[in-house]
């Protein structure tokens, strides 16, 4: 048994797709900060919505050699109404859905998918596919930015893997390492204050499309505590 360590332990995935005036966005989050080859761990896909966003396509891709999917949970999930179940291929699951209200704000979670760790190494897990449409009765399509897809980067390691591999693989995925050195220091802190100060630059940690003191906060514990 493997362990694969998560890129990080709050909030794994990335900004989807970001309204480029609306900044509704869709990104993955997961619980788990380490899983074994052969465990189960859940990715949730969550929306953060600007405007009232009442229906919602995406495709979330995978690596059918290093992991499979267990089942498709929407138990707590903000749409109320499917226009077909979870469809499920050998790389991806596409999910089609919308609600009865004109629209929803804010975060609201979409579905968890249960994967399990098949094998060693190194993978993503992605959406793809994305389209938010408008509640206002038109069926208008919220337009978004062309942006990286949101991505739950997976390392696997054997017993061979030295602790200096580790550490530069999980580095290489802290999202707020903002100089890319593989390390968050006193330097990422102050381009984050500057950004912050005279709003030259968007550093979004949380994946809710907006540069607050909860992202403040994350650099912050990246920093004492890596």
């Amino acid at each position: 048994m493997f362990p694969a360590v998560l890129s990080s332990a709050a909030v794994l995935g990335l900004m989807a797709l970001s309204g480029s005036t609306m900044g509704s966005t869709v990104y993955l989050e997961t619980t788990a900060s380490a899983v074994e080859v052969g465990d189960l761990f859940p990715v949730v896909i969550y929306t953060s919505a600007t405007v009232p966003v009442n229906a919602i396509e995406l495709t979330v891709s995978f690596p059918a050699d290093k992991v499979d999917v267990f089942g498709v949970d929407r138990g707590q999930s903000v749409l109320s109404l499917w226009t077909e179940d979870p469809i499920l291929t050998d790389t991806s699951v596409l999910l089609r859905g919308g609600t009865f209200q004109r629209g929803f704000f804010g975060k609201h979670q979409i579905a968890t998918i249960n994967f399990r760790a098949k094998t060693a190494g190194q993978y993503e897990i992605a959406i793809k596919d994305l389209r938010l449409v408008a509640g206002d009765g038109q069926g208008t399509e919220v337009i978004v930015n062309t942006v990286p897809a949101g991505t739950l980067s997976v390392f696997n390691f054997d017993e061979n893997t030295s602790e200096e591999q580790i550490r530069i693989a999980v580095s290489q995925n802290i999202v707020s390492d903002i100089n890319g050195d593989g390390e968050v220091t006193l330097q990422d802190i102050s381009a984050f204050m500057g950004a912050w100060s005279n709003r030259s630059a968007l550093f979004d940690f949380n994946g809710d499309g907006r540069m607050t003191f909860r992202d403040f906060s994350i650099i912050l514990s990246d920093f004492f505590f890596q």
